[in-house]
């Protein structure tokens, strides 16, 4: 989660119960769960699409062939959504989406179908003047062509989109609308061309936010006040006939000292995707070692602007496998 208030949760001497496959790991201080998935997280197409810059919530689609995601600079004056195609076991150089490019666009979210896609936006909505910026994020959706290219983004309509900023927009298989408003987290289900009146998602989670529910509504991750002071971590939470259970933390090294955010799962519910501000692959903050000789200037700017570990957000992945809610 960006820019939200922080605090610090103490985990201390840890009771370890293996469930499904995944180290539930019971701390006796706080009472909370965490998840300890077998594999670890990588960088996704490192210098390709994790770069210096700032790069977030990422998408995939059911297909697994295109991935869409935000850049912006460090100041998030400049968000803007690019997509990327799969190229053998990597990506292709990315390319604005086709409607992106001149307004804030942010929190990309494939359709569990692969032809539409949501994201948020400061564009103007309609009766709004020309060309002026909103001062809040609201809800979009383009469809997508056969031909892969991708329609004019239209609107959600008023039912969703208020005076407040919409943020981090994901669906259902069956047209749910999951999304945070402020501090909240929202749910609508759909109802005809348009939703039914939002609900707020109870969770027990401080500064839960940045959700992204599976395709089957079974499954909701999201970001929340975390283990390190002023940095969130990634939690998940599963539904069941009495409602949402309490988020669990995931373990490290999903997690890391430093601020991790964003979530998204993959339509097959294979793969967990986040950004992560960690400075090296294996998350932890070291201070770099002393260079072997003295550095030129040039060798101190391409050291800058070529470094993904910078402490900018890169685009993680990790698997799923072995994480289930139940029957």
């Amino acid at each position: 989660m960006i820019d939200i208030t922080k605090v610090c949760l103490t985990f201390v001497t840890a009771l370890v119960i293996p469930v499904h496959g995944v180290v539930l790991s019971q701390s006796q201080s706080s009472n909370a769960v965490e998840i300890k998935l077998p594999a670890a997280p990588g960088v996704v197409g490192p210098g390709i699409i994790s770069t210096p810059a700032e790069e977030f919530r990422g998408t995939v689609s059911p297909d697994n062939r295109t991935i869409m995601y935000v850049v912006t600079d460090h100041l998030f004056q400049h968000m803007t959504l690019v997509q990327a195609e799969r190229n053998g076991d990597g990506w292709a150089t990315p390319a604005v989406v086709s409607f992106s490019g001149t307004w804030r666009d942010g929190d990309p979210a494939f359709a569990p179908d692969g032809r539409t896609i949501y994201f948020i936006s400061n564009r103007p909505l309609p009766g709004d003047a020309a060309n002026t910026a909103r001062r809040d994020f609201n809800i979009w959706y383009a469809h997508r062509k056969a031909d892969g290219s991708w329609t004019d983004p239209v609107a959600i309509d008023r039912s969703i989109n208020t005076e407040q900023s919409e943020m981090s927009p994901s669906v259902t298989s069956s047209g749910t609308l999951y999304f945070s408003r402020g501090d909240r987290i929202m749910r609508a289900e759909r109802k005809g061309e348009g939703y039914s009146e939002p609900s707020i998602v109870e969770l027990a989670a401080k500064g839960a936010g940045d959700p992204y529910i599976s395709a089957d509504e079974r499954v909701l991750v999201l970001d929340a006040d975390g283990v390190t002071p002023g940095d969130a971590d990634l939690f998940i939470s599963c539904r069941s006939s009495t409602g949402w259970t309490r988020p669990r933390r995931f373990a490290d090294p999903v997690n890391s000292t430093a601020e991790e955010g964003d979530p998204s799962i993959s339509p097959d519910g294979r793969t967990l995707y986040f950004f992560s501000r960690r400075l090296i692959s294996g998350g932890s903050h070291a201070p770099r070692p002393p260079r072997k000789q003295r550095a030129t200037y040039a060798e101190v700017e391409r050291e800058a602007i070529s470094n993904i570990y910078n402490g900018s957000r890169n685009l993680y992945s990790v698997s799923l496998s072995g994480f289930s809610c139940g029957p």
